[in-house]
């Protein structure tokens, strides 16, 4: 196996800052020379917070999905199993405390412009489809409990369900 050139590093990193500079309207953060982290906004799922990250192998994408269900674990897990089938490059995983990520894995000679953007907008295609249902799956209680109380303060039910 090769081991990556360091050009290969510094073209990918080029099309992640060059796919940034074209989206004049999203806040992006550097919080490393070959990391950036900024916050999509989608339609079900509000705010998809994102972390890029260019390393020896390729593009690193990450985003907090949902913190781990209270209930129905296994529904929620069968259900964004389920959805790889439906993604090109962003998969449901699991961090240690077992909340949900999205993630997806871009390897250095395709990292361009366009695979950054295909990249994110499955992202944020698959967090906003998936939202509702893992939600709904994964905190029935709480989502009750919430409903409850907007009802006993004259506001109307949130629309999650």
């Amino acid at each position: 196996m090769s081991r990556p050139h360091h050009a290969d590093v510094d073209a990918a990193a080029a099309a992640v800052e060059a796919w940034c500079e074209a989206q004049p309207d999203l806040a992006v953060e550097r919080p490393g020379e070959r990391t950036w982290a900024t916050v999509l906004a989608g339609e079900q799922k509000r705010t998809i917070g994102v972390h890029l990250s260019v390393g020896a192998n390729g593009l690193l994408v990450q985003s907090f999905f949902m913190a781990a269900p209270d209930e129905g674990r296994a529904d929620v897990f069968a259900g964004l199993m389920r959805r790889h089938t439906r993604t090109y490059t962003c998969r449901f995983a699991l961090d240690d405390r077992g909340d949900v990520l999205l993630v997806a894995v871009v390897p250095l000679p395709a990292v361009t412009v366009e695979e950054v953007d295909r990249t994110l907008g499955q992202l944020l295609s698959a967090a906003d489809d998936a939202y509702p249902a893992a939600l709904r799956s994964g905190f029935p209680s709480y989502i009750e409990r919430e409903q409850t109380w907007r009802e006993s303060v004259g506001l109307p039910r949130n629309p999650i369900t």
